[in-house]
């Protein structure tokens, strides 16, 4: 493959990641449909005040916050009454050098909004917002051509895996799984504003059969070291968050190791 490929006029350049070649869209392509994780990203940059990113285990909180349906505008509120009540400490000393500084504060958002909407919209328009919130597109859906390439380059991406893993059964069955599954979505492609939904769904159970079968080939003792390694990272936030969600949030971390360790990549629409 060389090193650009057009598709109806726009340039689609490639770029090298671990292992794996991805698409990086054409110039004036939209916003990612799902913008949760940029925009939180974004604001903690900003707040702190230095260009510091996010670290792994603060992107597996934020998937945490995700997956539990706190709205972007929700996590949003609690890191800026992070910051508020920070800025206005004349003692406060070090820096916020992380995202689990504003946990216990988006947690207090997240209860405030769920007592605000009990009772309210009946025929389920709270979860239509909160969904809406969430998944929001910028202007439009991601453009046909930049979405269709960058799932036929997660399709050739588990293919090579799949003949890279022949001597294991258990690997090489699931990647050729997920890139069946992938073929058969990209065959049904339709990327309009109410697809999207849906077609999220779709990757995210390929993610979770392909997790499952990380999981499997790992093993117990390997699973156990990551869960260990993960606990020492979490202990400093440990005793401000509830076990459910610090196990979800080690559950988050340790997903992302295992596809690490795979160069298995991300399929869910943020990703591509």
């Amino acid at each position: 493959m060389g090193d650009c490929l057009t598709v109806k006029g726009s340039d689609l350049k490639l770029e090298s990641g671990i292992g794996l070649i991805t698409a990086r869209p054409p110039q004036g392509t939209v916003r990612n449909y799902f913008n949760y994780f940029t925009e939180i990203e974004e604001e903690f940059v900003r707040r702190r005040g230095s260009h510091l990113l996010v670290s792994p285990l603060d992107w597996s909180l934020i998937e945490t916050w995700k997956q539990r349906g706190i709205p972007l505008r929700v996590a949003l509120r609690g890191i800026t009454q992070s910051f508020d009540s920070y800025d206005k400490n004349v003692r406060r000393g070090r820096k916020v050098n992380s995202l689990f500084y504003c946990q216990q504060a988006v947690e207090e958002a997240f209860q405030q909004y769920r007592e605000a909407h009990t009772g309210a919209n009946p025929e389920g328009g709270a979860e239509v917002e909160k969904r809406a919130a969430d998944q929001a597109p910028a202007a439009s859906p991601l453009a046909p051509d930049s979405l269709r390439y960058a799932l036929h380059e997660q399709r050739e991406a588990m293919s090579r895996l799949s003949l890279e893993s022949v001597d294991d059964w258990v690997l090489a069955e699931a990647f050729n799984r997920a890139a069946r599954r992938l073929s058969e979505i990209i065959q049904d492609l339709n990327p309009s504003v109410g697809s999207m939904e849906q077609l999220d769904a779709d990757l995210g159970l390929i993610e979770a059969f392909l997790l499952e079968a990380l999981r499997q080939h790992a093993g117990e003792t390997e699973l156990a070291r990551l869960r260990q390694q993960g606990d020492q990272e979490l202990k400093p936030y440990r005793k401000g968050m509830e076990p459910e969600i610090y196990d979800q949030t080690l559950n988050n971390w340790m997903a992302r190791k295992l596809r690490e360790q795979y160069r298995v990549p991300r399929l869910s629409l943020f990703y591509l």
